[in-house]
């Protein structure tokens, strides 16, 4: 099974990188180092959990660790403590990317 990080955008207004949960469900981190590796099994059982939708807008939501991976960059200078990275930018390409990379949960009836 896939491992993902969950994205959560609801935190990103003027921040300048993208925002990640941490382990355990337990916070919230910039660098993917510190950031949680998620189970494909474990968070398609809580739906309602890890995914969160405004309307059209997506603010929380898995995407595949190595998707995520690809577009990471190391942070700028003194941004994060002891400079941990890789970090996601926080631009309109980056959020348009993860939103297009979300795992998309398969709904039957």
């Amino acid at each position: 099974m896939s491992e993902y990080y969950i994205v959560d955008m609801r935190r990103d207004s003027g921040c300048p990188y993208i925002t990640l949960w941490r382990p355990n469900n337990a916070g919230y981190c910039w660098p993917l180092v510190w950031a949680g590796r998620y189970q494909e099994e474990a968070i398609c059982g809580k739906p309602g959990y890890y995914w969160l939708q405004e309307g059209r807008r997506f603010l929380r939501f898995p995407v595949r660790c190595d998707l995520v991976e690809q577009i990471a960059i190391p942070p700028a200078r003194h941004m994060v403590d002891g400079d941990a990275g890789p970090v996601i930018p926080n631009t309109p390409a980056g959020r348009r990317y993860l939103v297009r990379k979300r795992l998309r949960l398969e709904v039957t009836a």
